[in-house]
């Protein structure tokens, strides 16, 4: 898994020692960075012609991080609280979603929408038949 994204400056280093003759290993021993590193800027170098970052898959979230966390922070420690009410409280922030959006998110975070149980008005006399 990437956690890391190099600087231009360093790509642009390992395309120049590549092209000046160097192998992986001794880019990577020169620029203290692994040898899969070196390996994975070289082969998008070669694809692409470029070591600028290249658009990721996927259409980006809606939701900030900070935002998902109150949305959650919320709904748990209000468990009455409705959607439209948590949409509107998101609203105020900046951030303006619907509500099937706030819904999936707090499903991802394992919180559903429950309805009470309805229970009979019980009477004394129900109540001392033990």
């Amino acid at each position: 898994m990437k956690n890391k994204e190099h600087s231009r400056q360093v790509r642009d280093t390992v395309v120049k020692k590549f092209k000046a003759g160097f192998g992986y290993k001794k880019i990577s021993q020169a620029l203290n960075i692994p040898i899969s590193t070196v390996q994975a800027i070289i082969l998008k170098w070669k694809e692409y012609q470029t070591t600028a970052n290249l658009p990721r898959p996927g259409r980006p979230a809606k939701l900030s991080a900070h935002t998902r966390r109150r949305l959650i922070r919320d709904a748990a420690k209000r468990p009455m609280i409705t959607l439209d009410e948590l949409q509107r409280s998101t609203a105020e922030v900046g951030d303006s979603v619907h509500r099937t959006t706030i819904s999936r998110i707090l499903h991802k975070s394992g919180l559903y929408g429950r309805v009470a149980r309805r229970k009979p008005f019980l009477k004394d006399i129900h109540k001392s038949v033990i």
